[in-house]
């Protein structure tokens, strides 16, 4: 089978690779995949940049003495269960979203736990990008202490995660100030519930937030980026307000000072995915996946349109996701 591996950290249009290896046979517990569509994210891209926040699985390839240690990518996408080991439900034919490293690749063999049913009306497009983004929205805004009419702010509001807490948050009776590197993202955002959409580089940005909070100010800030963007949004807060960081697309770090943290009362946390969905329950994680499924079928939640790379245009495909101003989302299919 094709899958994309790396055996070096580094630029990921420098480093990645398109291999070749024996199609995995599941185990106990385990189901076969075969991939039909798989997003590129920015947590990936830190994968193959050594700059996740846990390091590579640099493995050996099937000939060990010939093939030099290399690492799968790919944390989601989503594919029909093509073989089951003993001790599985699933039934081969089953599409499924698939949560899992390794998913730029033909086959996954993964445990059944890490796969979620998918209904016929959902498309691979959309299935594929199911466990992540939608998933990080919700946990984000559940874990904010706000209320409805409070004012929220985003860095990257146009990126998928940004354009779905935009539709959540105002689902909940917030406004939400989207901060965005190209305004062209606007009507697309004011159309989903944006309360204003502000150019993250304009020398007016601050003032601007400030004017469309009004006297209330900002309860929240949830912030993508960090460097310049995040640093915008955090003194945007009102006193007391809560900073929490979930990206680190630019990969510039927060300016944050001890006024900001002592006399302004300004809250700063961390928001990891996999350590938060680490912390619920198997019964909470189900209902959140279910809930997800559900919302994504019906389409309440904003998906932008995928654009479609072969796995052997993997190249092309990193090169895509940073662009300012694209308006769609790079998919790996096989």
């Amino acid at each position: 089978m094709r899958q994309i591996v790396f055996r070096r950290y580094g630029d990921p249009a420098d480093v990645l690779l398109l291999d070749h290896r024996p199609v995995p046979v599941p185990g106990a517990g385990q189901v076969l995949v075969r991939m039909r569509a798989s997003p590129v994210n920015p947590s990936d891209l830190l994968l193959v940049r050594g700059r996740y926040g846990r390091p590579a699985p640099f493995r050996p390839g099937p000939r060990p003495e010939r093939d030099a240690a290399a690492s799968p990518v790919g944390f989601e996408g989503a594919g029909v269960v093509v073989a089951t080991g003993p001790e599985v439900s699933l039934r081969p034919g089953t599409r499924v979203a698939v949560s899992a490293l390794g998913t730029w690749a033909e086959y996954v063999a993964t445990d059944a736990a890490d796969v979620v049913p998918v209904p016929d009306g959902l498309a691979d497009d959309v299935a594929c990008r199911l466990t992540i983004n939608p998933v990080t929205a919700h946990l984000l805004l559940d874990g904010l202490d706000v209320h409805r009419g409070d004012r929220i702010v985003l860095t990257a509001a146009a990126s998928t995660a940004g354009r779905m807490l935009v539709r959540l948050a105002h689902e909940r009776g917030l406004g939400c100030l989207c901060l965005v590197r190209d305004k062209r993202h606007r009507p697309a955002l004011m159309d989903i519930g944006g309360e204003a959409v502000i150019g993250q580089d304009s020398p007016n940005a601050g003032r601007q937030l400030a004017a469309v909070a009004g006297g209330r100010g900002i309860t929240a800030a949830l912030d993508a980026v960090g460097g310049a963007a995040g640093t915008l949004a955090l003194r945007a807060l009102r006193d007391h307000g809560q900073f929490v960081s979930y990206g680190m697309l630019s990969g510039r770090p927060l300016t944050v000072t001890p006024e900001e943290l002592l006399f302004r009362g300004i809250t700063v946390s961390g928001f990891w995915l996999p350590d938060r969905l680490g912390r619920l329950s198997a019964e909470q994680t189900e209902r959140l996946l279910r809930r997800v499924t559900d919302q994504l079928a019906d389409g309440c939640l904003p998906v932008p349109e995928a654009e479609h790379f072969d796995l052997a245009e993997v190249t092309r495909a990193v090169r895509h996701t940073p662009h300012p101003g694209r308006t769609t989302k790079a998919v790996l299919t096989s």
